[in-house]
């Protein structure tokens, strides 16, 4: 996808502030875009958890509603043809189709037609329905992503050397390594060279988007 996760923050959270709160918002993110971006470095884990807490006091409930009545238009946008397409060629093959990300919950919303199950990141909420700023769970990055494919796997009967796994970062090399058919997708530097010396599958998608980056929905 033609996206990110500070960018999808920027169009679910934009719409319930005030105009004056926006810019602060906006102002405020570009000022931590640096620490972000060492924490990505870092652990990516630990990334996506700071720039989770940033949705303290959103209603869940009023998130997802924006996302289904606004936003899932231009989230399908910035998806790749070729990747929809190659879904529904597994699909039409008669397999599983899992999508594994760490992007919140909300946002993965437009993809539910697409995908039989959807793992994201779950954002925890108090009483009242609002985000604490936390999850309720870790962020699905890493090892983890091979550790939840294989006891899926486990529970399912399903046979992974069988199976097909798409990526683009180096980070998915565990999660590409669990299955007989890993596919490296666009991939950066570190996932090209482990993709080439393993004589995996590499295939460009272009993300192309009729929308400008910067648009606000």
């Amino acid at each position: 996808m033609a996206t990110n996760v500070v960018e999808t923050y920027l169009w679910a959270r934009m719409p319930e502030l005030s105009p004056l709160r926006r810019v602060r918002e906006v102002v405020s993110v570009a000022a931590q875009l640096p620490m972000y971006l060492g924490a990505e470095r870092r652990d990516r884990g630990v990334f996506l958890r700071s720039i989770y807490r940033r949705y303290a006091g959103a209603d869940l409930a009023e998130l997802e509603r924006y996302v289904d009545e606004r936003l899932a238009p231009l989230i399908l946008d910035r998806m790749s043809p070729a990747a929809i397409r190659r879904i529904r060629e597994h699909r039409d093959a008669g397999h599983t189709t899992i999508l594994m990300t760490g992007v919140i919950r909300p946002l993965t919303r437009p993809f539910e037609g697409l995908f039989d199950t959807i793992v994201a990141a779950e954002l925890a909420t108090d009483a009242d329905g609002r985000c604490t700023g936390f999850l309720s769970g870790p962020p699905m990055v890493g090892e983890s992503r091979s550790a939840w494919l294989r006891h899926y796997a486990q529970l399912h009967d399903m046979d992974l050397g069988r199976s097909f796994g798409y990526a683009d970062s180096h980070v998915d090399l565990p999660m590409l390594e669990a299955v007989g058919n890993p596919v490296a997708v666009s991939p950066d530097i570190g996932l090209m060279r482990a993709a080439k010396s393993k004589g995996w599958s590499i295939v460009e998608w272009p993300e192309i988007s009729p929308v400008p980056r910067w648009r606000m929905p």
